[in-house]
Formats: C-alpha cells, sequence, structure tokens
C-alpha cells in the first residue's frame, strides 16, 4: 500500500480533486471527439473556499491504482512504509502545564494576544499556554479523537488572526504579531520532531502563522518569513518521511494560493520543488502534490542567480522523463499549458513531447483499461491545449491558460494547431476509461510525431533540450 497520501489543489476558480476530475468527465464526455473544438467548455462549478485552518485531508491513492516498485526501489519504499507506520506508533509526549494551570493562564493568555507582550514574565505566560494548546498533540489520548486536533488548529488560528489586534500604531502591530509568530514556530519545531499526528498539525500550523492579516477584498496575507523556512526545511529534510513532506508541498501551495509571497520566495520553493522531484523512489501521489504546487507559482522566470524558467522547467523535466509514472507525466503536461510561461519559452517542442506522451498513454492504457487514474491524465493531456474559461483565452498572453492560446498573438503555431486534436482523441479514451485503442484510433498520432519531431528539442536557453 502507499503511504504517501495526495491533498487536492485549487487553481484559481478551479479545483483540482475528485470532484473536479468528475466535473471534467461531465463536460468533456458530453463532447463528440469531432465536435469538441475550439468552442468554451463547460465551466465546472465553483468550489467552496476551504478555510485555511482546515486539515487537509488528502484523497488516498485508490486501491485499483498501485503503484509498481522497481527492484532497485523496493528497499526504499519499503524503508519509507516502515518509518511512517514508526511515527504513527510513537508515544513520547512532550511535557506541557496541566489544564488547571492553563484555565488560570487563559486570561492574562488573551489580554496579552491582542495587547502584545514584551517582558520576560508576560512572555513566560504566553508561552506556557502555547505549550498546553500544542504540545498536547504528542499525546495518545489527545490524537486519538480527530476533533481534539480539528479544534486545536482551529483555535491556533483563531489566536493568529487576533494577535496585536488592540495596537493601533500598524508598525508596533507587525512587531507584535511577528513575536507571537515566533513562539508559535518554536513550539511547532518541536512537534515536528515527535509522532506523525504532531507532525502534520506542525505543519498545519505553520501554514496560517500570518505576520500580516489578509483583508477581505484587499490586500492577501503575508507570511512569517521564518514560517516558509521552516516549512522548506521539512521539504527537504532527509529524516522526514515522504508522508510528512506531502502535507509541507500541499501547504506551500496554500501558502502561495493565499499570500503575497515575494518573487525571491517563489524562486526558493520552485528550487525546492526540484529538488524532491529530482529524487529516486518517490511514490506518483507525492510527486503530484509537489507539480500541483507549482501550479500557483507566478513568476515564470528567475531575476536573480540566472534567468532560468520556474515551474516550468520542472514541468518539462518531468514531462521528458519517460520513466515516470504516466499520471505524474500527464499532470506535468497540464503544467506546461497552465503553468507561468513568458515568450522567451518556445512552446513547439513541449507540444511535441505532449503529443509523444500522449502516444505512451494510449499504450499504457491498453494494458491497463479501467484503471482509476486514467480519467485525470486525459484530462490533463486536453487541459494542457485548452482553456477552462473564457476568461483565461482572452488574458494578456503571460496569463493565457491551454498551448492553443499561448502560442501566437492570434493563432497558435502550426505544430501545435495540428498536435491538439490528436491529443484530445487520445484524452477522451482515456476520459471514457472503457474500451482499449484500437490500432486506427492512434496510427494518425502516431504518423504526425514521427513526421514532425522539430529539428531543435531546446524549449528554451536557460533549460536542458529535450529528448527524442
Amino acid at each position: 500500500m502507499p503511504v504517501v497520501v495526495r491533498n487536492t489543489t485549487k487553481f484559481r476558480g478551479i479545483t483540482v480533486s475528485r470532484w473536479f476530475r468528475t466535473a471534467v468527465f461531465c463536460c468533456v464526455s458530453s463532447l463528440s471527439a469531432d465536435g469538441f473544438g475550439q468552442e468554451s467548455p463547460a465551466q465546472p462549478p465553483a468550489a467552496a473556499e476551504q478555510p485555511a485552518s482546515a486539515p487537509e485531508e488528502p484523497a488516498r491513492q485508490p486501491t485499483g491504482s498501485q503503484e509498481s516498485v522497481s527492484a532497485s526501489c523496493l528497499q526504499q519504499v519499503l524503508a519509507e512504509q516502515q518509518l511512517t507506520r514508526t511515527l504513527r506508533e510513537l508515544r513520547e509526549p512532550l511535557p506541557y502545564p496541566d489544564k488547571n494551570e492553563a484555565s488560570r493562564l487563559r486570561r492574562d493568555y488573551t489580554k496579552l494576544l491582542s495587547d502584545g507582550f514584551s517582558n520576560a514574565a508576560d512572555t513566560k505566560k504566553v508561552q506556557d499556554y502555547l505549550a498546553w494548546l500544542l504540545l498536547r498533540v504528542t499525546e495518545s489520548d489527545f490524537i486519538e479523537n480527530p476533533g481534539n486536533i480539528q479544534q486545536m488548529l482551529k483555535d491556533v488560528e483563531a489566536d493568529v488572526q487576533r494577535a496585536g489586534g488592540n495596537i493601533g500604531n500598524p508598525a508596533n502591530q507587525l512587531t507584535a504579531r511577528k513575536k507571537f509568530c515566533a513562539e508559535v514556530l518554536t513550539l511547532c519545531k518541536k512537534l515536528l520532531t515527535n509522532n506523525f499526528d504532531s507532525r502534520v498539525s506542525g505543519v498545519s500550523i505553520i501554514k496560517v502563522l500570518y505576520e500580516v492579516r489578509p483583508v477581505p477584498g484587499g490586500a492577501a496575507a503575508k507570511l512569517y518569513p521564518d514560517a516558509l523556512a521552516a516549512l522548506l526545511d521539512v521539504l527537504g529534510a532527509k529524516e522526514q518521511p515522504d508522508s510528512v513532506k506531502v502535507f509541507a508541498a500541499s501547504a506551500l501551495r496554500n501558502v502561495l494560493r493565499n499570500c503575497d509571497v515575494i518573487e525571491t520566495e517563489q524562486f526558493r520553493i520552485c528550487d525546492a520543488i526540484a529538488v524532491e522531484l529530482d529524487r529516486n523512489c518517490t511514490q506518483s501521489a507525492y510527486q503530484q502534490t509537489l507539480l500541483e504546487t507549482l501550479f500557483d507559482i507566478r513568476k515564470a522566470r528567475k531575476t536573480v542567480g540566472g534567468a532560468e524558467p520556474t515551474a516550468m522547467k520542472s514541468f518539462a523535466a518531468v514531462l521528458n522523463d519517460r520513466s515516470r509514472p504516466i499520471e505524474v507525466r500527464c499532470l506535468a503536461a497540464m503544467g506546461v499549458g497552465r503553468g507561468a510561461f513568458d515568450n522567451q519559452m518556445q512552446l513547439d517542442p513541449l507540444a511535441w513531447k505532449i503529443s509523444q506522451l500522449a502516444g505512451d498513454a494510449a499504450v499504457e492504457f491498453n494494458r491497463s483499461p479501467g484503471d482509476p487514474k486514467w480519467p485525470a491524465c486525459g484530462a490533463s493531456l486536453i487541459f494542457a491545449y485548452r482553456h477552462v474559461t473564457n476568461e483565461e483565452a482572452t488574458a494578456s498572453l503571460a496569463d493565457r491558460k491551454g498551448l492553443l492560446n499561448r502560442s501566437g498573438a492570434s493563432a497558435p503555431s502550426k505544430l501545435i494547431a495540428e498536435s491538439a486534436p490528436l491529443v484530445k482523441v487520445v484524452g477522451l479514451k482515456l476520459i471514457q476509461n472503457s474500451e482499449q485503442f484500437a490500432s486506427d484510433d492512434v496510427r494518425p498520432l502516431a504518423e504526425w510525431i514521427q513526421a514532425n519531431k522539430p529539428e531543435n528539442l531546446k524549449w528554451d536557453d536557460k533549460a536542458a533540450e529535450l529528448s527524442p
């Protein structure tokens, strides 16, 4: 059984989850293969925003989609599974004040939370109450009831929201909020070394340590910088299992979606994700969550340390790697069509590679028709080329979605225009997920791939060339 579970993600206005895959299926499968041209597809229903405090319950891998593990990776996967089991069973509670002491501290804590605190005595009161609030998650009796964790996370987020609320001076309020975030983060770092539930809770808290609160309908929140550093540390830590890292990746996605993240921090996130994607023997669910995080990167190219692409570099590398799980490569293909890009990137080589991927998917589909992974893979291939809303097709060039909308000011390139309907045929068949491909279904695609390979597969001057 895979031990890594995959969180859902949200594009702006679109949730990529099981319900979204179903919505796409209903939308796309209602159209004939010949009728699915340039018309605007039906828009999936808008997803309700989930409060940031809600623990992200990722969808587990369907039992019908078990991953095959190569002999070279088997020992590493087994070690990951064992580490996760060990953390789930770990019972080493950290010391914290008892409930009676916490009750006595509550009134002072609430006042200091709103008014700010600086002297040692007041700081100690805040630290002790927070220790009671957070460190209970290291107790077996506490974590046996999931409602306890849910309530604790809600309480912490509410306290972060209220911190400094009685301070009128913006500079002083910012100082107070930073100090409160620092105290919470200190305890979260302790949680990150304890049991599995403790580590996941720590990550869930860190992602909402806003030093600047969001303004409804206005400015976005700003994450406490040390909190972002802590999430990146979890992602890169060798001692953390991937079953914890997947929550850190999801938390980074939450930060990108809900916070004002400066470009240098976006670059750090991209670099950290690229390192994880380069690791051997990681599971499909984890790779997909990493890729989904990159969909919310907004800066297409680095402005420091070389002008290399950000998210697109990882999307292209994963798309190009034919040894990866097919569903991971399909998601990367959609990233090519929907991720941050600029007009320095040559899209024709990437579109040709997506066409090659569609052929690979058809071959693999015939070995396992009915596998639950195929509808999502088919949707990813289709939306690599297409927009979901009319606004995505008519936005400024840098904000357009879908290769058909990105490749030219007035019309897509010849290669993209020709490959789109061929890939569409495969994508629709994968979404239907029933009958195998007949040779006549894929012969046009195979012949086109053979006849239209670009002479140059270099898609960006600052990125590796694609393989033929």
